[in-house]
C-alpha cells in the first residue's frame, strides 16, 4: 500500500506539474536594445558555429551588441572570436581573461568581468557549444512582460531519436526534455498564480508576491533584466557557486518580487552537443548537485519528493515487491506524460524505449549523486576540482 500511495503522489505532483506548460505567456511585439553574452573556455570545436547562428539573427543588427569573452582557453578560442568580431554584422566586444581569479571561481568570474561591459536593459546568455534558432533574440526579448525578470526556454541535444551521440546522446535528451518539462510547468503555475495576485491589487499598488518559483533553469538558454541583476547584487554576491545561473534566478526573483518566464516554443529552444561518455555526463550532474541555491521552500519540497520515490521505492522492492512495481510504475508515468508534453509543444519525437532507459538511468544517478554527497567527493569541471565547503 505505501509503494503504491509514494508512487502515486509522485506521478500526480508531476502531472499537476505539466499543466502548467498549457500557459500561454504574455508577448511584446517590440525591438529592444539587448547584449548576447557568451563565455568560453577551450571551445574551438564548436565557437564558431554559435557565433554565426547568432550574426544570422532575424532582429535589428544595430539593436544588438555581442560580449564574447575568452576565458582561459588554451586552444583557438580567442583567435576565432577576433577573426569574427572584425567582420561581424553587430557591434563585438572581445575580452581575454589569461589569469585566474583566486577569490571568483569557474565561469562566473568571466560573467562577472562580462556583465561590466553591458549597458543594456536586456541580457542574453548562451554557451559556445550551442546553436541558436534565427529568431532566438527576438523571441526571448518578446516575452519579458511585466513583472518578468527573466526568460528562459528549452535545451535539446537534437530535435528527435536520431540524436548526435547515439544511445548516450538519446539519454541526454530525455534528461533535458525532463527537466524543462519540469521547469516549464513550475514557471506556468507560478505564473498563474502572480496573474491571480495581480488581479487582486491596483496597478498602483506594490507587486505580488509569490512563495513558488522553480528551482533551477538552464543558463545556456537564459535572458534577464540588467536592473534585477544590478538590484540583486549581480554576480559578486554569489559567493562560491558552480551554477550560477540557478543562484541568480533566485536572488533576482527574491529582490524584485518577479518571476521566470518559460515559452516552450520552436523558436526559443536552442540545440546543444551532447556529453560524450557517462562519466562526462555523471560529473555534469554532480556539478549541478553541488548547489549553493536557495529556491523557496515550496520548490524544494516538490523536488525532494520527486527524489525521494526513486530512492525509497526501488529498496521496498525486498519487503512489497507487487506494490513496489506498481509504484515505480505510477512514477514511471508521470515522467512519460511530463516528457510527452515537451515533444508535442516542440514538434520532438521520442521513442518509450529510450524514456524507460531514462527512469532507470533517474534511479541509478540520485543513488550515486547521494554518496557522492555524503562521501564529499569534489567536482571536476573543465579538469579543476571544487570541493564544497
Amino acid at each position: 500500500m505505501i509503494p503504491l500511495l509514494l508512487g502515486a503522489i509522485s506521478g500526480l505532483i508531476m502531472i499537476i506539474i505539466s499543466l502548467g506548460t498549457f500557459r500561454v505567456w504574455p508577448r511584446q511585439h517590440t525591438s529592444r536594445p539587448v547584449t548576447i553574452i557568451v563565455c568560453a573556455r577551450d571551445e574551438e570545436d564548436h565557437i564558431l558555429d554559435c557565433l554565426m547562428s547568432l550574426a544570422t539573427q532575424d532582429y535589428p543588427e544595430s539593436l544588438c551588441k555581442l560580449v564574447l569573452v575568452n576565458h582561459l582557453s588554451n586552444d583557438q578560442t580567442g583567435e576565432i572570436m577576433e577573426a569574427f568580431a572584425e567582420s561581424s554584422p553587430v557591434q563585438t566586444r572581445v575580452i581575454h581573461i589569461k589569469e585566474p581569479d583566486p577569490n571568483i571561481g569557474g565561469k562566473i568570474h568571466a560573467l562577472t568581468i562580462a556583465m561590466k561591459h553591458v549597458d543594456t536593459e536586456y541580457v542574453l546568455m548562451t554557451d559556445a557549444d550551442c546553436i541558436v534558432p534565427e529568431s532566438w533574440i527576438r523571441t526571448i526579448v518578446s516575452h519579458f512582460a511585466q513583472d518578468v525578470v527573466a526568460v528562459g526556454s528549452m535545451v535539446s541535444c537534437g530535435p528527435d531519436e536520431n540524436s548526435e551521440g547515439g544511445w548516450i546522446g538519446r539519454l541526454q535528451n530525455v534528461d533535458h526534455r525532463y527537466y524543462m518539462g519540469l521547469v516549464g510547468g513550475l514557471s506556468g503555475l507560478a505564473g498563474y498564480m502572480f496573474d491571480r495576485k495581480r488581479k487582486r491589487q491596483s496597478d498602483t499598488e506594490q507587486q505580488p508576491n509569490i512563495r513558488f518559483r522553480p528551482a533551477f533553469v538552464s543558463g545556456n538558454n537564459l535572458g534577464f533584466r540588467l536592473s534585477a541583476y544590478k538590484k540583486c547584487g549581480g554576480y559578486e554576491a554569489l559567493g562560491s557557486t558552480l551554477i550560477e545561473d540557478y543562484d541568480l534566478l533566485a536572488r533576482m526573483s527574491r529582490a524584485t518580487g518577479g518571476y521566470l518566464a518559460f515559452p516552450m516554443e520552436p523558436n526559443a529552444k536552442i540545440l546543444t552537443h551532447p556529453l560524450p561518455t557517462l562519466k562526462a555526463l555523471w560529473r555534469q550532474k554532480r556539478r549541478w548537485a553541488m548547489s549553493t541555491s536557495t529556491p523557496d521552500t515550496l520548490s524544494y519540497i516538490i523536488y525532494l519528493m520527486l527524489i525521494s520515490s526513486r530512492i525509497v521505492l526501488p529498496w521496498m522492492l525486498i519487503w512489497q515487491p507487487l506494490g513496489t512495481v506498481g509504484g515505480l510504475i505510477l512514477t514511471a508515468l508521470g515522467s512519460t506524460i511530463v516528457i510527452r508534453r515537451v515533444n508535442s509543444l516542440m514538434g520532438w519525437r521520442v521513442r518509450m524505449r529510450d524514456i524507460i532507459i531514462h527512469e532507470f538511468f533517474q534511479i541509478l544517478l540520485i543513488h550515486t549523486q547521494l554518496l557522492a554527497i555524503i562521501f564529499r567527493i569534489p567536482v571536476v569541471w573543465k579538469g579543476v576540482k571544487y570541493s564544497k565547503p
